[in-house]
């Protein structure tokens, strides 16, 4: 038994794993900062070049004093109480309702609460299809009015594209009074489709005409609603950085009528995209791709989609050039412009966005401070510095420090060197075979052993 437990203790060493020191970890980062004179919470705001080189999870982010001692420390998205506008809805009554020369109508509305002012109004229709104008003015008393908004678009194109402005916004005012004059209220509307006549005889042989199917449509108002604007505080939100994205390329598929564009983003932590287009007046679904790899070859993976719109057209327009999607990092992100008979989009640039990440730890009066990263095969660390910072988190304001230059280890050895080999699920493996047959071979020979030792003892021996 002595032979056994000294075997199992010479083969202990194979089954641990050395220490973890700087020289496990391919970059180092001095944290520059003011010296404190107490105990203080620090934060680090975390860049590209950090991004590029650490696990998805930041397990290899760990920090070291100037002692050459592991501090804790913690990594979090940045959170900020950011403000926000919301509609409030304004009572108003409808006074007066004419209708005046030219082919308008006007309506005149008071607001009902005390002390109430507009920022803006709605006009609600069931109609589709149309295009008209509305003059706004505003008057304190009634009897004297001030142009607010001349000739404002009220329009629905949803025959053509999903379009549809009812909306009109009001400068700041002491109005509580307001006259909406709205013309073209019986118009004429071409129908889609056309008919085509064909006349023949006569010495010009046939004659075509073309006659075009019209239609006149009233404009029918159901409702007109005010409302002001109000900020108000919102909940903790994430602070976004945004990440101009260069080197992209572009390449047509002729066969499945799209436009794939390649990004390099350097494993950044992104949930955004917004693109730039030479081209205006478009309509334009596209997809998100990552790097996959299936049955060991490599794929595209889908992780989201969006619809693009950029419109400029007289009196309107809108842009609607984001596509957000869960937060991935990767070395880089494929779109697929769907073009289908469509010209395809020129990218201009393209601009990639997401959370803010920084590190937190707690710093002591005289002491320096670096970042090691660089060593996905760690575990992640397993510290209580959350749980102490939870109370005070949400009013928790640290003193900022920031990160130095990177510097790389040039004799960078995984955890464990120099025998960094043992670090593996073979070795470890190994090791255990090794023991059971060392076990094994113990237990045989100290079978026999009692077998001749019986023999010894029969009567006769």
């Amino acid at each position: 038994m002595k032979r056994l437990l000294t075997m199992l203790a010479l083969g202990a060493p194979v089954l641990a794993l050395a220490a973890i020191t700087a020289e496990n970890f391919h970059w180092s980062r001095p944290l520059e900062g003011a010296p404190v004179t107490q105990t203080t919470v620090a934060a680090v705001p975390l860049d590209a070049g950090l991004f590029a080189a650490t696990a998805d999870d930041f397990r290899d982010l760990r920090l070291l004093n100037d002692a050459g001692g592991e501090t804790a420390r913690a990594v979090e998205k940045v959170r900020a109480v950011r403000q926000h506008v919301v509609r409030r809805p304004v009572a108003a009554q409808l006074i007066a309702l004419k209708e005046l020369p030219e082919n308008r109508i006007e309506a005149e509305f008071e607001l009902t609460a005390t002390n109430a002012v507009a920022d803006g109004l709605a006009v609600a229709t069931p109609l589709r299809d149309f295009q008209h104008t509305i003059r706004v003015e505003g008057s304190r008393d009634g009897a004297e009015w001030t142009a607010l908004v001349a000739d404002a678009p009220l329009f629905d194109y949803s025959r053509y594209m999903d379009l549809r402005q009812l909306e009109v916004k009001l400068p700041a005012s002491a109005c509580r009074r307001f006259r909406l004059t709205i013309s073209n209220i019986t118009g004429e509307q071409a129908l889609p489709l056309t008919r085509l006549m064909t006349q023949t005889g006569g010495a010009g042989g046939s004659l075509e005409q073309r006659t075009v199917d019209v239609k006149r449509q009233t404009f029918r108002v159901d409702r007109v609603s005010f409302w002001r604007n109000e900020t108000v505080d919102g909940a903790a939100e994430e602070v976004r950085t945004d990440w101009p994205l260069t080197g992209f390329t572009v390449e047509r598929d002729a066969k499945e009528r799209t436009t794939l564009v390649t990004i390099p983003t350097g494993r950044l932590p992104l949930n955004r995209l917004t693109l730039e287009f030479a081209e205006r007046n478009f309509s334009r679904a596209v997809s998100v791709e990552l790097p996959a790899v299936r049955n060991g070859v490599a794929a595209w993976s889908g992780c989201g989609s969006a619809h693009l719109l950029n419109v400029e057209l007289p009196g309107y327009a809108k842009r609607d050039l984001e596509i957000n999607f869960g937060e991935v990092r990767a070395e880089k992100i494929r779109l697929v412009l769907h073009d289908g008979d469509n010209p395809p989009l020129t990218l201009k640039a393209v601009t990639g966005s997401g959370p803010t990440w920084r590190a937190l730890f707690l710093a002591e009066p005289g002491r320096g401070y670096r970042l090691l990263y660089g060593a996905a095969e760690l575990d992640a660390p397993r510290y209580d510095l959350d749980a102490v910072l939870a109370p005070a988190r949400r009013g928790l304001k640290p003193v900022e420090w920031k990160l130095g230059a990177p510097v790389e280890n040039k004799t960078y050895k995984p955890a464990g060197a120099p025998l960094g080999w043992l670090n593996s699920s073979w070795t470890f493996g190994a090791a255990i075979v090794l023991m059971l047959l060392v076990l094994g071979a113990l237990l045989l020979r100290a079978g026999k052993t009692a077998g001749q030792h019986l023999d010894d003892t029969k009567p006769g021996g």
